[in-house]
């Protein structure tokens, strides 16, 4: 089925130039009003106190958590279109997306997502209508629930699906794919820098490791497949410094300036890492090492501002990053490793 014209806003100045590998034109249409939405850019320069809130999925309820001091600010009940799968025999409903800001999330059922956004106490106020899951991006029964990441301006989703990666555009619906054949590998945490551009995982299969790494996908682009349509920004094919042997859960920062990774060094030893997009040499180890449990990946970022100088971490130890000086505190959020029930900040 041929998509619909959608909307791409300008990407904002700030952003690295140079960003796309093969066409710099842009297949079809794209249309969109000037600008980013409203309070987007204020939220994302503002300090980690003011990005407090998380949300958390219960099944049959949402609940909006203060990750400072535990509070549950509102509870968001399933509604009747959430619907689930008969081999889940429970209600599918969770949050599924949200943008750098800390007030923009959608929530998901089994077909349908809705957006919604937090006012400055955590109340949700909803924002959209229900509309339809991209077919490509459901849950089949083999690719889990999707999880969205939602560009800064909030207009433009990002997920993966099971032949690459689709971008689906929150205020008309209309969606733009590119391909990724399994013999290539496959993507994973998507994060936005701007409201162009797109950062991923690409795992590689084990017979070429050259692609792998942290990728920058030009949404404007022309190509059609993932690879030719990004670029290499942190590669994973040798160490990249202090020891390290691999990366996961990395998120670029929403001005394209940095990627902030989580980075094993030594069997079930990660810390957290910061590397320059625009080189790929590691800047900084933002938490030390420290040993991780035996299933899941608890080693990451939960929300970072414009520039990644104001972030809340865990790895090991719960971290607020403000000026860029780490400081220990708690942080009041479940244990999700290996567990299906998850948060979203």
């Amino acid at each position: 089925m041929k998509s619909r014209a959608w909307l791409v806003p300008p990407v904002a100045a700030l952003l690295l130039s140079g960003c796309a590998s093969g066409a710099t034109g842009s297949r079809g249409a794209l249309a969109g009003t000037a600008g980013s939405a409203t309070g987007s850019q204020g939220a994302l320069t503002s300090t980690a106190a003011d990005a407090e809130f998380y949300l958390e999925g219960g099944w049959v309820t949402v609940s909006v958590i203060n990750g400072f001091t535990g509070q549950k600010v509102a509870t968001i009940p399933a509604p009747r279109w959430a619907g689930s799968f008969p081999w889940v025999g429970h209600t599918t409903w969770y949050p599924c997306g949200a943008s750098a800001d800390d007030r923009t999330f959608l929530l998901c059922g089994k077909s349908k997502y809705v957006e919604l956004r937090l006012g400055g106490d955590g109340k949700p106020v909803w924002t959209s209508t229900p509309a339809a899951i991209p077919a490509p991006a459901r849950n089949t029964g083999s690719n889990g629930d999707p999880q969205f990441a939602v560009s800064a301006d909030g207009r433009v989703a990002a997920v993966t699906t099971s032949d690459g990666i689709l971008a689906l555009s929150l205020l008309r619906g209309a969606t733009r794919s590119w391909t990724l054949p399994a013999s290539e590998g496959y993507a994973t945490s998507l994060s936005w820098a701007g409201d162009r551009y797109l950062a991923f995982q690409l795992v590689p299969q084990a017979r070429d490791h050259k692609a792998g790494g942290v990728r920058l996908l030009d949404i404007q682009s022309g190509a059609p497949t993932v690879l030719s349509a990004s670029r290499l920004i942190v590669g994973t094919e040798r160490s990249p410094g202090d020891g390290i042997t691999g990366v996961f859960n990395p998120v670029i920062t929403p001005d394209g300036s940095k990627v902030l990774s989580a980075a094993w060094t030594g069997f079930l030893v990660a810390e957290l890492v910061e590397f320059s997009s625009a080189t790929g040499r590691l800047l900084a180890v933002l938490i030390p090492p420290a040993h991780m449990p035996g299933h899941g990946m608890p080693c990451q970022v939960l929300w970072t501002n414009l520039s990644g100088n104001h972030l809340i971490a865990d790895c090991g130890v719960a971290g607020v990053a403000n000026g860029g000086r780490l400081m220990t505190v708690r942080l009041f959020i479940p244990n999700t490793s290996g567990t299906a029930v998850g948060i979203v900040w």
